[in-house]
């Protein structure tokens, strides 16, 4: 949504990708569990689940192009 709303306003906004959690048919993501375990005394923290800024986040969540935060990280 983020990604058309700049297309239509010619505004930049804050996008959060929330797809990260949800099995897609077909898409496989063999890093999701090594990433989780990484961030599971900050997601214990946060009642199990919690965002990431892309800044702030381990690869390949620093790299997506067009996202600057990541949620929901689910444990």
């Amino acid at each position: 949504m983020g990604h058309h709303f700049a297309a239509m306003s010619g505004t930049d906004p804050f996008v959060i990708d929330q797809t990260i959690s949800v099995a897609f048919q077909g898409r496989s993501w063999p890093w999701l569990p090594d990433l989780l375990t990484a961030l599971d005394e900050i997601l214990a923290a946060h009642g199990g689940t919690a965002g990431i800024l892309r800044d702030q986040a381990p690869a390949p969540l620093n790299s997506w192009p067009g996202v600057d935060a990541a949620n929901p990280l689910d444990r």
